[in-house]
């Protein structure tokens, strides 16, 4: 804009002559079967609501720069969702490397140093306060910062496979680190996994099982990526914190080839109260020929109104052929449960998920190198979203 107009007609020409002409036409040429695309995002004609969600691709920024909430996500309908993204902390492990306790505060020199977005620290206090009460500790909120990440894209991209005939992808800012800070990725400098890789596995599963909830309404979808039909079947429960079922149901499901499936649409207004909402959710698993494949919870209030108390999380270790077998089981609800060995990394097969009363969840990982299945059961650590306040 600062430009002469004269300038910027040069500029253009040169833009438009080079990126949608010589650029695709060298393509064509060495690898004709390679698409093309002139940038990102892009309606793919020059200069034309270039951000857009009629065709092209569209970035949208306005739940990180915007401060809006993260049900925003649900208002954007783009062909594809090229990028988007929430931060949060590294893992304390990371932390740690650059960061003495003693500048162990979100506002310390040292903490803002390693975040390269001026307003980053505070944007991601901002969106907590709006779904969880405040941290108790410094590891409490790197706890949180990581929860949050998770739930605010998963949000995001379940919406979006859900209406899969008219958004055809999503990418999210971002995967990696080129150094130890705070960011968008999934996946930290040193290769730790951050909550939100682990919710990656869960919502770009090839069957996804997600809940849209609209107040007292639950719907349920199981969304598929394969190209050949799908067949399970969906439990459904609405359960006070503790296990007790109000209702409940089974329906069998047979997902088509690349589509969004509609498994059931309810409304619980008789049901859910002011004076108990605080205590129910609705949770949702799919399973296959017996297998559980996913869960997923959805409440009446946000999080941080949620009645939850301390779960009495029972623990059962085994190590066979050097892998870590973790069988989890709490009495309550136990919502983005964290495992974690003490001294040693590990990629669990799930983590930072929600685990209802009385079910049974069993994940994996490698045995640390020289460790016992005696050490790996001393040196695991669980908490879940109680502990980070509580």
């Amino acid at each position: 804009k600062s430009q002469p107009l004269a300038d910027w007609k040069v500029l253009r020409d040169a833009y438009l002559q080079f990126f949608h002409t010589t650029l695709p036409g060298w393509i064509a040429g060495l690898d004709p079967d390679r698409p093309y695309w002139p940038s990102s995002p892009s309606s793919d004609t020059p200069f034309h609501d270039v951000n857009g969600q009629q065709q092209g691709d569209a970035h949208y920024w306005e739940v990180w720069h915007g401060r809006k909430p993260f049900t925003a996500y649900r208002d954007q309908f783009p062909r594809f969702m090229s990028e988007f993204g929430f931060q949060a902390l590294p893992p304390l492990e990371t932390i740690r490397t650059y960061a003495d306790e003693a500048d162990w505060n979100m506002t310390s020199y040292i903490m803002e140093h390693h975040q390269k977005n001026a307003a980053g620290n505070g944007l991601m206090l901002a969106q907590m306060t709006e779904n969880y009460r405040m941290p108790k500790d410094f590891p409490a909120l790197v706890y949180m910062t990581l929860v949050l990440q998770a739930e605010g894209i998963r949000y995001g991209v379940e919406h979006w496979r859900r209406h899969m005939d008219r958004v055809s992808g999503t990418l999210y800012w971002q995967l990696n680190d080129c150094w130890p800070v705070a960011s968008w990725s999934s996946i930290d400098y040193f290769g730790r996994w951050k909550a939100l890789h682990y919710a990656a596995r869960r919502f770009y599963a090839p069957v996804m099982l997600s809940i849209a909830e609209h107040g007292t309404r639950m719907a349920v979808h199981v969304t598929s990526d394969l190209r050949q039909p799908w067949s399970g079947s969906v439990r459904w429960t609405l359960e006070t914190l503790d296990g007790e079922v109000v209702k409940q149901g089974e329906q069998a499901v047979t997902a088509a080839a690349q589509t969004d499936t509609p498994v059931l649409d309810m409304d619980f207004a008789a049901d859910v109260k002011e004076d108990n909402k605080r205590m129910l959710i609705f949770a949702a698993e799919l399973s296959q020929d017996g297998a559980m494949l996913a869960t997923n919870v959805a409440t009446f209030v946000p999080s941080k109104h949620l009645a939850l108390r301390k779960p009495a999380l029972e623990t059962s270790v085994t190590v066979q052929d050097g892998q870590v077998a973790i069988e989890l089981k709490a009495d309550t609800l136990a919502r983005f449960v964290e495992v974690a060995f003490d001294g040693a990394g590990a990629i669990f097969s799930d983590n930072y998920f929600d685990l209802p009363a009385g079910r049974i969840r069993t994940i994996a990982a490698p045995l640390p190198a020289g460790w016992t299945a005696e050490q790996a059961t001393q040196a695991l650590q669980v908490r879940s979203l109680y502990d980070a306040f509580a």
